[in-house]
């Protein structure tokens, strides 16, 4: 649980893979036909810091350039392949576990794609098919939102036409009407109506459609585009949501809330209106396909990262060193750069690729004189915080009745306690916000609650014979802004916080803690990147300067249309062609666009900018309101 999200979690994704061209990065060769005998037999030396996704991105698209390059990556973490992502094996148990579950949604196409190029994984083996998720607000269960996307998705990578396939309006049919309504509207205001939502939810229809308030603001807001983000950055989210799009307060509470609390992870007061809207982008705007989410069926570090750093040692143009934190950097008697590791040991290189979280790179700042004298990064990264998640992972003794029928995930049984397990009968991701049963601790932290034998095969009922271990029921909690949490020191305690937020989430009667075998609890202190107001502001560029790169999920907001894991993944591979063209290296790196928007919303977005278009400079800077808070400015709240 990195800088990078995937982590976690969430949901509300509403989008394809769709196989479109490439878009084939070339780096000029032009300086390489010049370099001389001596520096083409010399190897341009590059540094990568972190070992997660940005950091073996940015090494894999470095090293597949060949012999000319020479990768040293470096991570703080003493499993090295992963880092904190990568998670590990307990040891009263031996059982995996890590620091956070991560998902993969359908637009993860760079993500995708590089797990495709891993020799000897297959991803269908790999991840568990796409998979829905049950919504849970403070007043209770709100929704399960399907899977939206098709196979056909998938492999055509076009988006299924669902109109064409519904029968004519029935007037008098609300179901007919919701859905037919939906097809005009761009994702994530087509979910909110066609959510299957809880009878004893508090949302009424008015409320969700008080969400059609957001569509200017959707439509003004470009995810690529560098004025959007100045716009939107400068307001919170909750300014936005409730103010500008007035939004109702109950839908605001029961779906907004939620999703702003596990996808940015942190309150909307608290959130940047550009972040939300980019966040939101990603896992709703791009295509239809809510929920859509795949999830490792095990410990990421032995399905991915480590095939992965065999395939990058085997080129034999990479090492990749764990317990190997950085303490300092500085500008070498010759060209290049000085690296300090470890305090004691000092590495020469040509170039230095940074694939840290920003409170990480913000802690090495004051050691880093090269960093500092960028005006932009010296004087703003103190704007740069991070949230804290925890991650809880409890291995329980099997229930004696396996409870089976059960839908979504890759396994339909479970051995939880029964009522568990059938109060998580529509999925095994429940997806929570704060406030949950009124826990003090949870006031501004959200979670989730993962069935692990319907996700990983290690846990799974058929398949735990196979491992030659103690059977076990497994069950994961991830909280999100989870500061209180994380100074927990007793870990018994964290787990009995985390059964009394299963009970209270899943509305069952308290779990018996006797039942418990093992706990996991890792504590990841500021290590996911906050996107609060005015904070794309302290995100630098991929190239600094020649020899100096970032790349994370952090870097570049305003850049490529990704969120999470594939912003690092993205970043990674766009410092590697950065690099490659600073240094006259020949590259062939491969960064696959975002998906196009949908027809309604580029329609949509093509009236926004006529609008915008026709104010005067000062009204530049204004945020679309909706019809009703329109009026309500205009009247002074007399309608």
């Amino acid at each position: 649980m990195r800088a990078s999200r995937s982590r976690v979690l969430s949901l509300f994704a509403f989008s394809r893979i769709c196989a479109a061209d490439a878009f084939v990065v070339t780096a000029s060769t032009s300086t390489s036909s010049h370099r001389s005998i001596t520096s083409v037999l010399q190897a341009t030396k590059v540094v990568v810091v972190g070992g997660g996704w940005a950091g073996f991105s940015a090494a894999d698209a470095l090293s597949s350039i060949g012999d000319d390059i020479q990768v040293e990556l470096l991570d703080a973490s003493p499993r090295g392949s992963g880092g904190l992502a990568g998670g590990w094996r307990t040891k009263k148990l031996n059982r995996a576990v890590e620091a956070g579950l991560h998902g993969f949604w359908r637009e993860y196409r760079n993500t995708l794609a590089t797990i495709e190029r891993i020799e000897g994984i297959e991803v269908d083996k790999v991840l568990t098919p796409f998979t829905p998720s049950i919504l849970v607000s403070e007043s209770g269960r709100v929704a399960t939102a399907p899977v939206l996307g098709s196979s056909a998705d998938d492999t055509a990578g076009n988006p299924s036409d669902s109109a064409s396939s519904r029968t004519s309006v029935n007037p008098i049919d609300p179901t007919k009407i919701l859905e037919n309504l939906a097809d005009l509207l761009p994702p994530p205001l087509d979910v909110a109506l066609l959510a299957e939502y809880s009878p004893d939810s508090p949302l009424t229809l008015a409320d969700r459609v008080s969400g059609v308030g957001l569509l200017g603001a959707w439509a003004d807001f470009e995810q690529e585009d560098a004025n959007s983000w100045d716009r939107y950055d400068k307001i919170s989210a909750e300014n936005l949501f409730c103010a500008k799009a007035g939004v109702t307060p109950t839908l605001y509470r029961e779906l907004v809330t939620p999703l702003l609390h596990v996808l940015p992870m942190t309150p909307g007061y608290d959130c940047s209106a550009a972040a939300a809207l980019s966040c939101f982008h990603v896992f709703a705007l791009q295509s239809r396909g809510a929920f859509d989410v795949r999830w490792c069926r095990g410990a990421i570090s032995e399905q991915i990262f480590n095939p992965w750093a065999a395939q990058l040692k085997a080129r034999g143009n990479v090492n990749i060193r764990g317990s190997s934190k950085v303490t300092s950097m500085s500008k070498s008697n010759s060209t290049g750069y000085d690296v300090v590791v470890n305090e004691d040991e000092t590495l020469e290189c040509d170039a230095v690729v940074f694939a840290v979280g920003g409170t990480s790179l913000k802690g090495l700042l004051p050691s880093c004189p090269p960093l500092q004298k960028f005006d932009h990064i010296s004087q703003n990264f103190n704007k740069l915080r991070g949230v804290t998640c925890v991650a809880v992972r409890l291995f329980l003794k099997p229930d004696p009745v396996t409870s089976a029928g059960l839908n979504g995930g890759m396994y339909a049984s479970s051995q939880l306690p029964p009522r568990v397990a059938r109060a998580m009968q529509d999925s095994p991701v429940v997806v929570c916000g704060p406030r949950v049963g009124g826990l003090k601790l949870l006031a501004e932290t959200g979670f989730c609650i993962y069935d692990l034998q319907r996700l990983h095969d290690e846990f799974s009922v058929d398949k735990q014979k196979d491992y030659d271990k103690e059977p076990v029921a497994a069950v994961e909690v991830d909280f999100f802004r989870a500061d209180a949490i994380a100074n927990i020191d007793n870990d018994e305690e964290v787990a009995q916080l985390a059964l009394r937020a299963i009970a209270a989430a899943l509305d069952v009667d308290d779990i018996d803690p006797s039942i418990v075998l093992d706990i996991s609890v890792v504590r990841a202190r500021d290590a996911v990147s906050h996107f609060c107001v005015d904070s794309a502001s302290a995100c630098p560029d991929v190239n600094l300067e020649k020899g100096i790169y970032m790349c994370g999920d952090w870097i570049d907001r305003k850049g490529h249309a990704s969120w999470s894991t594939e912003k690092a993944v993205v970043t990674g591979r766009q410092a590697a062609t950065a690099l490659a063209n600073d240094f006259g290296l020949q590259a062939n790196i491969e960064v696959i666009p975002a998906s196009q928007d949908t027809a309604q919303l580029s329609a949509l977005r093509q009236a926004a900018r006529t609008a915008r278009g026709l104010l005067s400079p000062l009204g530049k800077d204004m945020i679309p309101l909706s019809p009703w808070t329109m009026a309500l400015q205009i009247t002074g709240g007399r309608v």
